[in-house]
């Protein structure tokens, strides 16, 4: 009869801890950040994340990816956004692929630099729906070479 008592538990134990680690949450998103009125969120770190990044898109007026010319995810990108007469509306980093951001109508200039590569856009964010932008930076940083030398390559055994 002990060993029954025992086994059910242990049956009863694991049953729990298998629950509790279903019910578990997933990871959840980067909040949502407001700077100068303009609330933006920014991720995508993960494919859940990037999945659920890809599921919030049709609630931000422009949506961003950034990738290397491979076609890789780029993070820590620096990104500044501006008006059309030159204002900076958003000056920030991201901390994934993605960034989207609630803008009114409108023109914007999208300044992104990343790895000694820097590539400028202007994008119109209609009034319904919204704009996405992909931007493709080259991470000449990243890879060992020289910014203002894309053919330039670190001395071996310095």
């Amino acid at each position: 009869m002990k060993r029954f008592d025992h086994f059910l538990r242990t049956m009863c134990f694991v049953l729990c801890i298998g629950t509790a680690s279903i019910a578990l949450p997933a990871q959840s998103l980067p909040e949502a950040v407001s700077t100068n009125g303009l609330l933006y969120m920014t991720g995508g770190i993960g494919e859940d994340e990037a999945k659920e990044f890809l599921s919030l898109a049709p609630r931000y007026s422009l949506r961003m990816m950034f990738t290397s010319p491979g076609g890789g995810y780029l993070a820590d990108v620096g990104v500044r956004i501006a008006d059309a007469g030159g204002k900076t509306l958003l000056d920030t980093r991201t901390e994934g692929p993605f960034l989207y951001i609630m803008l009114p109508a409108g023109r914007y200039r999208i300044i992104a630099n990343a790895g000694g590569s820097e590539v400028a856009r202007w994008v119109s964010v209609p009034r319904r729906g919204g704009a996405d932008l992909h931007l493709s930076l080259e991470e000449r940083a990243a890879r060992g070479t020289n910014a203002s030398c894309p053919r330039c390559r670190p001395s071996v055994g310095l």
